[in-house]
């Protein structure tokens, strides 16, 4: 089976889901969807995605997540925007590490092919993002709202 190795980073002063556990969604997901390679996670700032949003898609403003393809193995990058998440944590009800999880997940799944650029592909996108969510947390039990006041080690790196 292949391995889905990842790099999880966060900017000075951005909380972020227990790192062990995001990691272990992913690897998951990798695994449910047959995929491995190397993928970073990056948990950022609303300016810090906005630059990157402007500067690679044309759109000024911040949005909750983005995705870099890479070349095999390595699958890409993906940056996350707390503050983003953070808001639309408040609006889906739940806390916003497990909305950082959630977008984690989105992107991953943009880099294994799956794309959001009409109605009937982001619906099978989103459903997919939620049948792996729920597969994962029932397989998984344990709590994104745990704090992770410590920001993880830049050169750690996970294997699935």
């Amino acid at each position: 089976m292949a391995e889905l190795i990842i790099e999880i980073q966060a900017s000075p002063g951005v909380r972020m889901p227990p790192a062990d556990r995001l990691q272990a969604l992913l690897e998951f997901a990798a695994e449910q969807e047959g995929a491995g390679g190397e993928v970073s996670v990056w948990i950022c700032r609303d300016g810090e995605i906005a630059e990157l949003h402007e500067r690679y898609q044309g759109i000024p403003g911040p949005t909750d997540v983005l995705s870099f393809p890479g070349d095999p193995p390595y699958l890409g990058d993906i940056a996350i925007s707390a503050d983003t998440a953070t808001a639309q944590a408040a609006e889906a009800g739940h806390s916003p590490n497990r909305e950082i999880a959630y977008l984690a997940l989105h992107g991953l799944l943009h880099l294994l092919g799956y794309d959001d650029l009409d109605e009937a592909s982001r619906a099978r996108m989103l459903a997919r993002q939620d049948e792996l969510l729920e597969a994962f947390e029932r397989e998984h039990p344990g709590e994104w709202d745990e704090p992770s006041s410590r920001e993880p080690d830049p050169d750690r790196q996970g294997r699935g």
